[in-house]
């Protein structure tokens, strides 16, 4: 396992929603909206994923999140 994969695994259910739709690049806005937050929600949880995955920008959380969907294998259909 890599450093990122422990990054990812600590995240709470909400703090990986909302890394999720970091990576679909939503404004803090858009993602308050969507899962009926306040904005100052929103920050607090993204200031919590930076400290977890170690990163100091969206573009990084973007880029762990998006390393992370290309790994996790897919279910069957």
């Amino acid at each position: 396992a890599t450093a990122d994969d422990s990054g990812i695994a600590s995240l709470t259910k909400r703090e990986r929603e909302i890394s999720d739709l970091i990576a679909d690049r939503m404004t803090n806005k858009e993602i308050a909206a969507q899962l009926f937050l306040s904005e100052k929600t929103v920050e607090s949880h993204i200031r919590n994923v930076f400290n977890k995955l170690g990163a100091s920008s969206r573009v990084e959380v973007a880029r762990v999140i998006d390393r992370e969907r290309r790994e996790r294998p897919t279910p069957a259909e």
